[in-house]
């Protein structure tokens, strides 16, 4: 079905990570070029070269002496290069940066027992991470040693030897220093520079996906900040908040609660020092910050006051920023508000909660340009749709279910099905049951029979035999608009083929791990299912 009618990572600090770029000639016209051209299909063999170096390598992971002791073991390390350059590839290409920096990043995670692959999603994270470290290097900053160290440094940087990137800074760092005891009484760019070239130290360590170096990168981050004090007050405080910003990202990137908990005690310390009108950016950095860090623990624990908590800190750092003081906090937080609302709305059944989701999220689509950032943007339209269907049910709102399926099919269509298959599988049930509802309120059937067509385009990719439950969600909501067709049609032999379906979903839940909260809605389902279909059998 078309619209039925229209619609009204990050180096922390920093901004946006940005593809550095340069110029030169060409044929004798100036163009912009990437630093780094995208990986070509021919450049895959030498980055398979380079991942493997990293799993044999004796100095840092010595596998010579029990090679002949393990050759299992052996096998899987040369094995999953041949899984990983794919990936590194595609997401190397997508964000522009050397598949062998991207490599590197993650030799550390490949080391681990068990060799699993890293999400994608980590992927992008730390493709984010490196990019935003290099457009700082890319700055001139500094005298023409230290110039001449940044670029040794970017060169390192690129080809993914860290260590030598490292190396450089610190040279750069002590050149800046100038053998002066008491950094106090250094000119105050003198200052600045040394604690930018920290803060740059620091996300190069937070380029190794490790807790460790993550750790490390917090070390530095509080350092920078520290060396910059006075000198820049607001440049001093993101430091800060990178510090916190990092121990998030332990909990986020390696799972557990530690990186969590110490990043929320330092973000409170942090608002201690901080006044919402004299400070106000800084203000809602930090309590965005926090949200943040609460909201990945409330997805770890499952505790929603922790949501709660999240969405008053949200609430907190917006009250008195104006979107011109900082668009990019401005939406993260207005986003951030609504994603927690429609949450919160969904599972306390709070239309309040719901309506002021669909406020916020409309009030920044209403500013957004979907070329900006639509990755983003597709995620906003698919919460605000979320929380319209979910409303539109509930008060039997024709005009929100339409605009919440104009906006899920929006997104399902720019969604890559091969790429994203649970996705957009995700997508074809919520459309699915947004049609259901509208079939209610049309005389026509080819609505709900459009709600079934969707459900089936669903269960093509929620396998049973992968995704059990998903599977069984999928099935259950077929089921019942099978049954509402059945009712509507009169249709006899429909309605037990509904039932029996809905029993089968049921119990496929009910042999699957983790289901307990499923399978007590698909027996209630299936109770009031079982009502109708008897009476429709029996007429």
């Amino acid at each position: 079905m078309g619209d039925r009618r229209p619609d009204a990572g990050p180096r922390h600090g920093r901004g946006q990570a940005g593809r550095a770029a340069v110029h030169r000639r060409d044929r004798g016209h100036r163009c912009e070029v990437s630093i780094w051209s995208i990986p070509r299909s021919s450049d895959r063999g030498m980055l398979h070269l380079f991942i493997l170096s990293h799993f044999l390598n004796a100095n840092r992971y010595p596998l010579r002496s029990k090679m002949l002791e393990a050759e299992a073991e052996r096998e899987a390390a040369i094995s999953q290069p041949d899984q990983i350059v794919p990936l590194l590839a595609r997401v190397a290409g997508r964000h522009g940066l050397p598949p062998v920096a991207l490599a590197a990043m993650i030799a550390d995670w490949l080391r681990r027992p068990g060799l699993t692959l890293p999400a994608e999603a980590l992927l992008d994270r730390k493709a984010a991470d490196f990019l935003s470290l290099a457009q700082s290097l890319a700055v001139t900053v500094g005298d023409a040693e230290i110039q001449r160290l940044r670029r040794e440094a970017a060169a390192a940087l690129g080809a993914g030897s860290f260590a030598d990137a490292d190396k450089a800074l610190a040279q750069a760092e002590l050149h800046a220093i100038g053998g002066a005891s008491d950094l106090s009484t250094l000119p105050t760019e003198r200052r600045l520079l040394i604690g930018e070239n920290r803060a740059d130290r620091a996300t190069l360590s937070f380029l190794r996906t490790t807790a460790e170096g993550y750790r490390e990168a917090s070390t530095r981050y509080g350092e920078a900040s520290t060396l910059i004090g006075l000198a820049d007050v607001e440049r001093s405080r993101a430091a800060a908040l990178d510090q916190a910003k990092a121990l998030a990202r332990i909990s986020e990137d390696f799972g557990g609660r530690d990186g969590y908990d110490t990043a929320i005690a330092a973000l409170r310390r942090l608002l201690e020092g901080l006044d919402r009108l004299a400070d106000t950016v800084a203000f809602a950095g930090a309590q965005e910050a926090l949200a943040t860090a609460l909201e990945g623990l409330a997805a770890l624990t499952g505790e929603t006051k922790l949501l709660t908590s999240a969405l008053a800190h949200c609430r907190s750092g917006i009250e008195y920023l104006s979107r011109d003081e900082d668009p990019s906090l401005w939406r993260m937080l207005k986003l951030r508000i609504g994603r927690i609302a429609v949450t919160l709305g969904v599972t306390q059944k709070d239309d309040e909660l719901l309506e002021e989701a669909i406020a916020e999220y409309a009030s920044v689509l209403a500013a957004w340009d979907r070329t900006d950032d639509e990755p983003r943007w597709l995620e906003a339209e698919h919460m605000i749709s979320r929380a319209r269907a979910t409303l539109g049910r509930r008060r039997s709102d024709l005009s929100l279910l339409e605009r919440a399926f104009n906006g899920l099919n929006r997104v399902s269509m720019a969604t890559e099905r091969s790429r994203e298959p649970l996705r957009w599988a995700e997508l074809q049930d919520q459309m699915g049951s947004v049609l259901a509802a509208m079939g209610e309120r049309y005389s026509e059937p080819v609505v709900i029979e459009e709600a079934i067509a969707a459900f089936a385009a669903a269960l093509q990719e929620r396998r049973q035999e992968s995704v059990p439950l998903l599977w069984a969600r999928s099935l259950a909501n077929q089921a019942e608009a099978m049954l509402q067709l059945a009712r509507r049609n009169k249709d006899k032999e429909l309605a037990q083929k509904a039932l029996a379906q809905l029993m089968t979903a049921t119990e496929t839940a009910r042999r699957s791990a983790g289901s307990d909260s499923l399978v007590a809605d698909l027996q209630k389902r299936l109770v009031a299912a079982g009502a109708v279909a008897t009476k429709l059998i029996s007429d």
